[in-house]
């Protein structure tokens, strides 16, 4: 990893028109490894807190644990708090430098209580992730939060990579083009112009991924034979607090 990585001017810019941004070769090789040897120990050992993929109530996601792929862990929860490999990524000064930036701020918060996780797409099972903006339940004075996607492996279209729709962090959607549980709606005419520029964004193991929490994203099923796992956080500056007595207040934040 180079020890200098910044977000240049270009970058930023890139950033605030698209939602998104993709740094290479980001993380050092030997926090990787034990970022790594550790999510391997806890999903074996399905150490909790974690999330099923029934418990996920995607379309197409199993109903029950009894079902096929219904007790396979989707998510291992609360990572910050999980494990101080985990902790030592989220304070990473190299991440929290290149946040700064795209914040333009010098004031920034660890959210425990959306993302802070472990994303994970098993060979076994996976569900579809259907097209949504990670602020449709979350509740801050705006929607300005960024998230950062570690892959510990190669991610790519047929171990369902993440697939983004570039600008749609600006684009104030009409209410009626979501289905009741805010899903963009495939079916619907008016959206295809949305869906068709929307991008496979491929990543190398060791890149890191930032984009908006309002930008429009999905993913595929994992059709491989091995796990796609990512560390996922997710930030935000001192101009866009949690909104008391909501979900997202409900654990305490991490100021760094």
């Amino acid at each position: 990893m180079n020890t200098t990585i910044k977000i240049t001017e270009d970058e930023r810019v890139f950033f605030q028109e698209n939602g998104y941004l993709v740094k290479t070769n980001f993380i050092e090789e030997s926090l990787l490894k034990k970022i790594q040897s550790t999510v391997i120990d806890h999903l074996n050992n399905r150490v909790p807190p974690f999330e099923l993929e029934q418990e996920v109530d995607y379309p197409g996601s199993p109903k029950t644990q009894d079902e096929k792929g219904g007790d396979t862990i989707r998510r291992l929860r609360l990572a910050y708090g999980r494990d101080a490999v985990f902790k030592q990524w989220a304070e990473n000064q190299q991440v929290n430098a290149a946040l700064k930036t795209l914040f333009d701020s010098q004031s920034l918060y660890l959210v425990q209580s959306h993302h802070n996780c472990v994303m994970t797409k098993q060979p076994q099972y996976s569900s579809e992730t259907h097209w949504h903006k990670d602020i449709r339940y979350w509740n801050f004075q705006n929607n300005y939060l960024i998230n950062t996607w570690l892959p510990l492996g190669d991610e790519t279209i047929e171990n369902g990579c993440l697939q983004v729709i570039p600008k749609t962090h600006k684009w104030k959607t009409p209410a009626d083009r979501f289905d009741d549980r805010l899903f963009l709606r495939k079916d619907l005419e008016l959206n295809q112009t949305w869906l068709k520029k929307s991008i496979n964004v491929e990543l190398k193991q060791g890149d890191l991924l930032f984009f908006h929490a309002a930008l429009f994203h999905a993913a595929g099923q994992n059709e491989t034979k091995n796990s796609k796992n990512a560390v996922v956080f997710t930030y935000h500056s001192e101009d866009n607090l949690p909104i008391e007595g909501t979900n997202s207040v409900k654990y305490s934040e991490i100021n760094l």
